[in-house]
């Protein structure tokens, strides 16, 4: 009769236990989202006016004629022994000619460039280079080998750097910000049964 007694005694404690009501709170960790402020750098263009130096032409003005000139030469015939002409004569020819004036503010070489005939003997080049100061008048000279029936030239001046500007895109560091989500631990708390409690957390 005891031994009833003590088990019906402790079927009641554990059924007690099983019928208690939640009473102890436990921690456990969960993840959870939270937004965060994040700051990021980005390379933003903007306009900026921008100095450079550019090779410009000076600026000249340039005439081009012709002048005719004689040239005394010696003609001499020998057949022989015979002398059948020996006299001075006057051989007409002609000579291209261009005046060019620089109307720079600054000294400068200007190239003319004679073309279409063929130069008189013992010129070795159509080319002639005239160094000019400002506000200056020189002329080239090329003479022909006869008369010159068409003729051309070009001048080639000098340069000069001249201080421009110009509108460029640039690009510049800024300082951004921007919403981000991010994940931490918490430590939640939940309430277990007592008999969960002693089975499972102690």
């Amino acid at each position: 009769m005891k031994k009833i007694g003590i088990t019906i005694g402790i079927i009641a404690v554990i059924a007690i236990i099983i019928c208690l009501p939640t009473l102890k709170s436990v921690p456990y960790t969960v993840m959870v989202d939270y937004e965060d402020t994040q700051t990021y750098y980005e390379d933003e263009p903007y306009l900026a006016t921008e100095t450079y130096i550019e090779q410009v032409p000076l600026d000249f003005e340039s005439d081009g004629y012709l002048r005719r000139e004689t040239n005394e030469e010696r003609h001499t015939i020998i057949i022989g022994d015979v002398v059948f002409q020996d006299e001075i004569v006057e051989v007409e020819f002609d000579v291209a000619k261009v005046d060019v004036t620089n109307f720079d503010d600054v000294s400068g070489d200007f190239v003319v460039s004679f073309s279409g005939f063929i130069p008189m003997f013992g010129q070795t080049t159509l080319t002639r280079t005239l160094t000019l100061g400002p506000g200056q008048t020189s002329t080239a000279e090329c003479p022909g080998n006869s008369i010159i029936n068409e003729w051309d030239y070009e001048v080639t001046p000098d340069t000069k750097g001249v201080e421009k500007e110009r509108t460029v895109t640039k690009y510049e560091q800024v300082e951004k910000q921007r919403t981000v989500t991010r994940q931490r631990e918490e430590t939640h708390y939940k309430k277990v049964t007592l008999l969960d409690y002693l089975l499972h957390y102690q």
